[in-house]
């Protein structure tokens, strides 16, 4: 099976999205963290991550918050 290349950042933010549908702050704050490192590692003239759409970053800022105020952190 020849399956398409994917992007660690594309592996980090399915398992976050795991963690946040299953409530687990600890891990999505982890993970969200990861996604930070591995997006600005790579940035700059030549970089092969040409991303577009970069709306997925917020989206996950939101839905990590929303986790944070169903649990009554901070």
């Amino acid at each position: 099976m020849n399956t398409p290349k994917r992007r660690l950042s594309d592996k980090i933010i399915d398992a976050f999205d795991h963690a946040c549908s299953s409530e687990d702050l600890e891990v999505a704050e982890g993970l969200y963290h990861l996604l930070e490192l591995v997006l600005t590692r790579h940035g700059g003239k030549g970089s092969s991550d040409n991303r577009e759409n970069v709306a997925f970053i917020m989206e996950a800022a939101d839905k990590l918050r929303a986790i944070r105020d169903a649990q009554g952190g901070n």
